[in-house]
């Protein structure tokens, strides 16, 4: 995980600082990357319940890494430009979203349903771990090393992902998915996922929060390193005490499921992210200390409320969902909650070239993220409180709830 970080970290840094790009292009860079929900979400969920799971993680591994070392390669031939980052971007997600899908359609075959909420918060913790030490690093390597050598030094986390996962047993998928027409897999997952009166909101609250977190991460780089005047180091390392609340966050999410109900502990991690993020676009005009520490404490508290919903979503989801329907269910929710990403990053960075500013578009971002918790907040949600058992196939009435996955 602490890869994707990186990634994520050092390819707005080769925009910024190497291709000198401004908030449009910065936005059509995040657009790209978030597009690939929308071409590829229902492809990848019906791949990784058709083939073996093992095997689709593996080839996503490889994908990524071609990408990875494919990028600094045109940038030291002066052939890079930010049409061809963001369609290296594109690329990128797509692979992750792949090996997503197949990654959480497999952890189910391994865990007992009673362990699920430990076993999402250790993979969870993973993507903390990677949290803390791929900005840091990142941004230490960017600014000894240059952007473009770290993504080579990225390129090899995927070679050590692979080489972990041939550590594990390989599970084909359960049931006749093998032998199931591919536009037939995606249908069932859609219709699963519409009548669902749990799922479909949270849904919608994932989905509705993505927009402005897209659209307040597009500039986020650009106005800390223009506006606030971070260092790629010290940007860096104020985002390690975001892997370090998710770390906390961890730790703590199988106790809220337990004490506050699996239901309302999403809905509350829906409701605190919009609020605190204000400290972003309030630290200009203070002293850089303080701003360090406002920008720490937002991304700190946005990142804990983060991992908690991840954990909690991704728990309720594998509990209730037959095997054979967790990728297919899986895409279909990152298409509705991560497929808004283009319009949020282009929004972004259009709004941004506007009188309102970074800055404005920021605080307009926060104001929206807050507005994403009213989704969240039927009956069906607050009380859900008991996973109950899988549904079977062609008996899912409107109650059979996989959960909102945010994907953020």
């Amino acid at each position: 995980m602490g890869g994707t970080q990186i990634t994520l970290f050092a390819m707005p840094l080769i925009a910024v600082l190497a291709l000198d790009a401004d908030a449009w292009e910065m936005g059509v860079v995040k657009a790209a990357g978030a597009t690939a929900p929308l071409l590829l979400a229902l492809p990848a969920g019906a791949a990784a319940d058709r083939y073996e799971r093992l095997s689709v993680m593996h080839g996503a591994n490889l994908g990524r890494l071609v990408v990875l070392v494919t990028i600094p390669l045109l940038f030291w031939g002066d052939l890079l430009t930010i049409w061809v980052l963001a369609l290296a971007m594109l690329v990128i997600e797509s692979l992750t979203l792949l090996f997503d899908s197949a990654r959480s359609a497999y952890v189910p075959s391994l865990v007992p349903k009673r362990s699920l909420s430990h076993a999402n918060s250790w993979i969870q913790g993973s993507v903390a771990v990677g949290d803390v030490a791929g900005p840091g690093a990142a941004g230490l390597l960017v600014q000894l090393l240059s952007a473009p050598v770290v993504l080579l030094i990225d390129a090899a986390t995927y070679l050590f992902s692979s080489v972990m996962i041939r550590t594990l047993p390989r599970r084909r998928p359960d049931g006749e998915n093998g032998h199931e027409p591919p536009l037939r897999a995606i249908r069932l997952g859609i219709a699963l996922l519409r009548r669902d009166r749990v799922q479909f909101p949270l849904t919608l609250a994932a989905a509705h929060s993505n927009l402005f977190h897209a659209m307040f991460f597009t500039l986020f780089v650009l106005y800390a390193v223009r506006e606030l005047e971070f260092s790629p180091t010290l940007l860096g390392a104020t985002s390690v005490v975001s892997g370090a609340t998710g770390l906390l966050a961890v730790a703590t999410a199988p106790w809220l499921m337990e004490r506050v109900g699996h239901g309302r502990t999403a809905i509350l991690t829906f409701a605190v992210p919009g609020p605190v993020a204000l400290l972003v676009p309030l630290a200009a005009g203070v002293q850089q200390w303080a701003a360090v520490g406002m920008v720490t404490v937002a991304l700190g508290t946005w990142s804990y409320a983060v991992v908690v919903n991840l954990v909690v979503c991704e728990t309720v989801k594998q509990a209730l969902v037959p095997g054979e329907f967790l990728g297919r269910v899986t895409a279909t929710i990152r298409l509705l909650s991560w497929g808004v990403e283009p319009v949020g990053a282009l929004a972004g960075g259009a709004v941004a070239m506007t009188a309102l500013g970074t800055g404005g578009t920021l605080v307009l971002a926060c104001a929206g993220l807050t507005g994403s918790v009213l989704w969240a907040l039927r009956r069906e949600v607050r009380t859900l409180t008991d996973l109950g058992e899988p549904a079977q196939d062609g008996d899912r009435g409107a109650d059979a709830a996989p959960a909102a996955d945010p994907g953020t």
